[in-house]
C-alpha cells in the first residue's frame, strides 16, 4: 500500500514514492512524493517536516524541495535490495523498515522471501546488525538462512 501525503493545510502532495535514506548508517532523512502520475516533477522532504506517519498517509510541514524522477534514482537505498547469505546466495529482498521518527534511526527492515509487491506477502523482521556489508541495491548479510 502506497502513503498519500497531505501537509498540514490538508492539501494533498501526491503519494509516497521512496523513503530518502542513507543506507551506511541505516538512517532515513527524509520522504519522498510524486504530486502527479503525470509530472515527472517529485516532492522531497526532510525528516523534521514529518509531522506524523498514520496507517495510509503521512502529515508533513513546509515547502518541500523539487526535485525529478531521475535524481531520485541517483538516490542511495536498500530498499528493494536483494538481501544475500554469507555465500552470496539470495535469500530475501528489503521490502520495508522500521524507524524512529525523530532521529531517522532505522530499527529494522523488512525482508520478503519473495516478490514484496504482492498483496499478502509474508515479511519478518531482520536486524541491522545481520547486513555486514552493503552497495545500492545488494546487501550481504553474515547468516545462511531466515531461519536463524
Amino acid at each position: 500500500m502506497q502513503l498519500t501525503t497531505r501537509c498540514n493545510k490538508g492539501l494533498f502532495h501526491g503519494n509516497g514514492v521512496s523513503a530518502w535514506m542513507y543506507p551506511p548508517v541505516h538512517r532515513i532523512l527524509g520522504w519522498v512524493t510524486r504530486p502527479s502520475k503525470l509530472s515527472l516533477k517529485r516532492n522531497v522532504w526532510r525528516l523534521d517536516q514529518i509531522k506524523a506517519i498514520t496507517y495510509n498517509e503521512v502529515l508533513v510541514m513546509g515547502e518541500a524541495a523539487d526535485s525529478d524522477q531521475a535524481t531520485i534514482n541517483r538516490f542511495p537505498t536498500l530498499l528493494d535490495a536483494v538481501l544475500l547469505n554469507r555465500n552470496g546466495e539470495k535469500i530475501a529482498n528489503i521490502a520495508d523498515l522500521i524507524f524512529d521518527t525523530k532521529t531517522g534511526n532505522i530499527l529494522y527492515y523488512l525482508v520478503s522471501r519473495t516478490n514484496p509487491k504482492l498483496p499478502g506477502t509474508s515479511r519478518w523482521r531482520f536486524d541491522l546488525n545481520r547486513i555486514i556489508d552493503q552497495q545500492n541495491g545488494c546487501a550481504y548479510s553474515n547468516i545462511q538462512t531466515l531461519d536463524e
